[in-house]
């Protein structure tokens, strides 16, 4: 498994806006099986986050199949009011905005923190 993130610029003050987006977030893409593992969102100082965890294979192509799947496409096309530099299902990895780790490191002996 691989996990990136993808971080975008938004406008400040559309969080509101944006928060109401991810209420209809398409998991039942997710659960239908295009390669994504994990999805978690962020939002603050003026910058929106994916992360994004895909599953064993080809990165390349799992991202692709996430990126081109219609419901994520609707999504991220309800969000471009208010965010920018989302990505296209056409585009090359390199031409988008994404992170991946460099560095982890937890306390030995604790557990991960499950995310709420």
């Amino acid at each position: 498994m691989q996990t990136i993130l993808l971080i975008c610029p938004m406008t400040l003050g559309d969080e509101v806006a944006v928060r109401d987006i991810h209420v209809r977030f398409p998991v039942e893409a997710l659960e239908r099986g295009i390669g994504i593992e994990r999805v978690v969102a962020f939002i603050g100082s003026g910058y929106y986050a994916l992360e994004i965890t895909v599953s064993d294979g080809d990165f390349q192509e799992q991202f692709h199949c996430f990126l081109s799947a219609p419901e994520i496409v609707e999504f991220f096309q309800s969000l471009r009011p208010y965010v920018r530099d989302l990505p296209h299902p056409d585009q090359h990895t390199a031409e988008m905005p994404l992170a991946t780790t460099m560095l982890y490191w937890q306390r030995p002996g604790t557990e991960t923190m499950p995310l709420v």
